[in-house]
């Protein structure tokens, strides 16, 4: 009988605020789709970003996604825990204790497998408790944590009897009773010598949750006799793009030495900042170093968090070539060489923010050139993780003024002036397979991930109206195969990226501007689709991508406000507009939740004929009828 059989099937995602990440073709991807952590969190679309404060750091978003879990609001348990093991902050191991005792079975799963990853010695008790879980999956969990916090194993099995599992909690139980902390540490760091690199591998794991100075001693004599071994420049020479794999037994496998350089960031070792720096050094540049190695070194100087260690960030972040070589080190494709965000220079942005650094002033203008540009990453409405933590950074060292300047300038703005230094960061891009973005299209997305003073609000609407009033006449070839854009479209670029920062300023002055931009803008269909038995389908439709209006209905729905309602049903009823602007206005109905709008938008997703935005439809009439019980005083 198959175990999953045996028990009710585990939801995944649905409820709360669920992480989200970019996905592309591991086909194409050599590494990317290898390392996992690259698409959750450096490919990550909404991890951060979440609080209304611009200059908010990593700090303040682990502190309320813990006031999440504590909460009332039973949807946002699941989300939260989730969310909290991606960040992997000890924290959090209190509220994710006290979870595992109560809430729905989603919630102490989701517990249980955030403890494995944010856990301290004080979390051993309630995962001991946790095992005997009437649920299966959640003592499953928690024996899994167990393991990862101690570095010991023990059979269990979740699926046998009530007595067997009693049997095997109490072996659990047992052997913790049987040991001391300092016995524990002195017996991984024993196995720190083990030939064996998984063994290695475990105990550097569970010493960064449960270990103390000793450990953290013997994890920085390890990196320092090992951080030489470095087999990645010659294996390279043979392992490019599609062809940069590897298993878990090749000897290029770098998860054990970066366990143990994660570990000294878990215990905050300050004693080691000066071989980290060193080893962030030496392994920065894709012609000789190990950038596995490097970003693991990057992470634990984060969260050492010292002055010396942020100083130790700038410094290797200054060091930094341009991102494309470190996409494709990595394994990137040839036709993917400016898509993806590079693991390095994210997992040292993410270490500032944690920091809340202001003392990256001299890099400022280097992470703006580090923003992924390539017209073919999948623009999205909102801004991903790695603009969200630029902009953040940016606005923190108080330079949003003069960016919001340069950008203006650089979009036609008479009034703007500009900084030289910004202005090279901004109009320095790299070619691009789809294209190459110019620098108008460049200045409208910075604009778009660090404006968010409503003091600039008639500034930018100025220049999307200048932009929307601009013709495009770029031809269309459908008879070579796969079809072509000779250039990329600067108007819907900038339009798409100027809506997108009318929508995060939340300025209720932009209302009626946009919705006339809506109405007086035609479908992206209406000047004809493609033959569909041609190459040409691909298109979809004869507009030109990325459909700006998609962005226009986005803000919208970001404002708030409900004069917007009956455009934006009109938009979701037409199928002459792109689905990108359909599913759009959907989404911004359910986020606006109009209680007056309900039955218009559940007949239209009754019966309509794409599935994607009927779902958003009928959950955008699932937030009306939310929003009607609350103010009607009725429990939702």
């Amino acid at each position: 009988m198959p175990l999953a059989l045996q028990t009710t099937p585990l939801l995944m995602v649905g409820e709360g605020r669920p992480h989200r990440f970019r996905g592309n073709n591991a086909a194409v991807t050599g590494l990317m789709e290898l390392q996992f952590d690259r698409y959750r969190e450096v490919a990550g679309v909404d991890r951060h970003g979440n609080l209304p404060d611009p200059v908010a750091t990593g700090a303040d978003e682990v502190a309320t996604l813990i006031a999440q879990l504590r909460g009332a609001d039973r949807t946002l348990h699941v989300s939260a825990a989730q969310r909290l093991g991606i960040f992997r902050d000890p924290a959090a191991a209190p509220a994710l204790s006290d979870r595992l005792k109560q809430g729905w079975r989603e919630t102490r799963v989701a517990a249980a497998v955030a403890l494995a990853a944010c856990g301290t010695r004080d979390s051993i008790a309630p995962l001991l408790d946790a095992l005997d879980d009437s649920d299966p999956i959640v003592a499953e969990s928690a024996a899994v944590a167990l393991e990862n916090l101690t570095g010991h194993s023990e059979p269990f099995d979740a699926f046998a009897d009530a007595e067997s599992r009693r049997r095997q909690s109490a072996i659990w139980r047992a052997w913790i009773a049987s040991q001391s902390w300092a016995a524990v540490e002195d017996e991984l760091t024993r196995r720190l010598q083990d030939p064996n690199r998984d063994t290695v591998r475990r105990a550097a794991v569970a010493l960064g949750h449960t270990g103390g100075d000793a450990a953290a001693v013997a994890l920085a004599e390890y990196l320092a006799e090992h951080r030489g071994n470095n087999p990645f420049p010659e294996w390279q020479r043979t392992h490019r793009g599609d062809g940069a794999r590897f298993n878990a037994l090749s000897e290029v496998n770098p998860r054990t030495i970066q366990a143990v350089t994660r570990a000294l960031g878990h215990l905050k070792a300050e004693a080691a900042v000066s071989l980290l720096a060193e080893t962030l050094a030496q392994h920065g540049d894709p012609a000789t170093g190990n950038l596995f190695l490097a970003e693991a070194a990057a992470e634990a100087l984060g969260r050492i968090g010292t002055p010396a260690a942020e100083a130790a960030l700038v410094e290797g972040f200054s060091k930094l070539q341009d991102y494309p070589l470190y996409t494709s080190w990595y394994g990137d494709h040839p036709a993917l060489m400016a898509c993806h965000a590079s693991p390095i220079h994210y997992f040292i942005l993410e270490a500032l923010d944690r920091c809340g650094s202001t003392g990256a002033e001299s890099i400022l203008p280097h992470m703006i050139r580090s923003l992924p540009v390539d017209p073919d990453r999948a623009l999205l409405l909102s801004n991903d993780d790695y603009e969200t933590l630029v902009g953040r950074i940016l606005r923190r060292h108080g330079a949003e003024r003069a960016v919001v300047e340069t950008c203006l300038a650089i979009l036609g703005d008479p009034q703007a002036a500009k900084t030289a230094s910004i202005e090279d960061a901004v109009s320095t891009m790299h070619r691009c397979w789809g294209g190459h973005p110019c620098p108008e299209n460049r200045a409208a997305q910075v604009l778009s991930l660090v404006c968010r003073d409503p003091r600039h609000q008639p500034r930018v609407l100025a220049a999307f109206d200048r932009y929307r009033a601009k013709p495009t006449e770029i031809p269309r070839v459908f008879d070579t195969g796969i079809p072509v854009v000779l250039e990329l479209p600067v108007k819907n670029w900038v339009c798409f990226f100027l809506a997108r920062t009318l929508g995060n300023l939340g300025d209720s002055r932009t209302v009626t501007p946009l919705i006339t931009a809506l109405k007086q803008s035609p479908p992206e269909a209406a000047g004809g689709r493609p033959d569909p038995l041609g190459p040409g389908v691909l298109f979809l439709h004869n507009d030109l991508t990325p459909c700006w209006r998609a962005a226009v209905a986005w803000a919208l729905g970001r404002l708030g406000d409900r004069r917007a309602v009956p455009t934006l049903l009109d938009v979701a009823r037409d199928l002459k507009n792109a689905t990108d602007t359909r599913h759009a206005a959907a989404e911004a109905l359910e986020r606006i939740a109009d209680p007056a709008s309900r039955e218009a938008i559940r007949q239209l997703a009754a019966d309509y004929p794409e599935l994607s935005t009927r779902r958003a439809l009928e959950e955008a009439a699932d937030a009306c009828r939310h929003e009607e019980q609350v103010a009607s005083g009725r429990s939702p």
